[in-house]
């Protein structure tokens, strides 16, 4: 789940399970003691590691968290055992850590996503970075990067694009990557065999990896009906896009409803949700087993699995369909951030409002 901000000051607070550090906030486990009873905080609590920054996005992952700062460096902390915090190591650490990579390179990053286990950022200048697991081609590199892992930012190749193209933004998903062009256009790989790289039965010829099931270079997808699209989400196990019509589009495995089409069978390449002809979108996130939608109107809408209450809508239910949050009617929603099990909604005035599962929300 990821989250942006305003030209306005910020200051970075954490909730929820802390078990490897995810937090940032420095808290260490007592090994005497059972996990329950130390590993999670139910009061956002400020991160002391980033007092001094000014950050402009956080994203977290299944068990790290990476933050941007209005400078275009990047911060991580978390579980680092798969190499996805970046560090050149596989340590875990519990507060925050600059990735001393992007100013040893001169780079300066406008855009962050973590995955399950894989991170990624991208340049000013459209250059695409990628680390952390790569058992299922979810960093898009060549078959001569053979290790379980990568724990250094490495430079992902892109196709060949028109002039002036580049890649503007990234979101990770658990297992796959989906990287948008500043032209509107979409490139997935990783796993794709629940469909959630949209390219139908082609990850099956497009990859020389015996065995893999996915793609391990960036594969182009269509199925936008020549629509630019504006924003993409990665889910655990699906994908959505918005296109500057406010369309939605939705793909990968269908459970619980969370691709919001009605039916219950896989989605291999990118559908529209009707629901959304009507009700233009601005953005789309993805959790572990669902969906929110946020409408231009400032309304949100929710599908999938119901369990914990993650949709908002007051109950455990699953919706197969979108529904309005109605406990947000009135309030101008600008952003969603789906995570496994629970969903955070920033309005315009700054309020975060959460539901889900209790261990993963508190009173913000």
């Amino acid at each position: 789940m990821s989250i942006t901000t305003g030209a306005t000051e910020c200051t970075v607070v954490a909730f929820g399970c802390n078990d490897d550090g995810q937090l940032g906030t420095g808290a260490k486990r007592r090994p005497t003691l059972a996990i329950d009873d130390v590993s999670a905080s139910n009061f956002p609590q400020q991160l002391g590691g980033l007092l001094t920054e000014e950050i402009v996005a956080v994203s977290c992952g299944s068990r790290h968290t990476m933050a941007l700062t209005v400078n275009g460096v990047v911060y991580s902390w978390g579980w680092g055992s798969m190499g996805q915090l970046g560090h050149g190591d596989l340590k875990s650490i519990n507060e925050p850590q600059k990735i001393a990579f992007f100013e040893q390179e001169g780079l300066v990053i406008d855009y962050i996503s973590c995955g399950g286990c894989h991170s990624a950022a991208v340049a000013n200048d459209g250059t695409l970075y990628m680390w952390g697991e790569t058992h299922w081609g979810q960093l898009g590199l060549p078959k001569e990067f053979e290790a379980a892992h990568e724990s250094l930012p490495v430079k992902c190749p892109m196709p060949e694009g028109e002039p002036g193209e580049k890649i503007v933004k990234i979101s990770c998903g658990g297992t796959h990557t989906a990287a948008l062009t500043n032209h509107g256009r979409v490139y997935v790989w990783g796993r794709g065999d629940s469909g959630q790289l949209g390219i139908g039965s082609a990850w099956l010829k497009d990859t020389d990896d015996e065995g893999l099931l996915g793609v391990s270079r960036p594969h182009p997808l269509d199925g936008f009906n020549g629509e630019k699209v504006v924003q993409v989400a990665c889910g655990a196990f699906h994908s959505a896009a918005v296109t500057e019509q406010g369309h939605v589009y939705i793909w990968g495995k269908e459970d619980y409803g969370m691709l919001g089409v009605g039916q219950t069978s896989d989605q291999q390449t990118p559908k529209r949700v009707e629901f959304f002809n009507e009700i233009p979108a601005l953005r789309v996130s993805c959790g572990g087993w669902h969906t929110v939608v946020v409408a231009k109107s400032g309304d949100c809408y929710a599908f999938g699995r119901g369990e914990y209450g993650r949709l908002g809508l007051g109950d455990t239910k699953s919706r197969t369909r979108p529904h309005l949050v109605k406990a947000l009617k009135g309030q101008m929603v600008i952003q969603a951030a789906c995570g496994g099990s629970h969903t955070l909604f920033v309005t315009s005035d700054g309020i975060a409002y959460v539901a889900g599962r209790p261990e993963c929300v508190a009173n913000v």
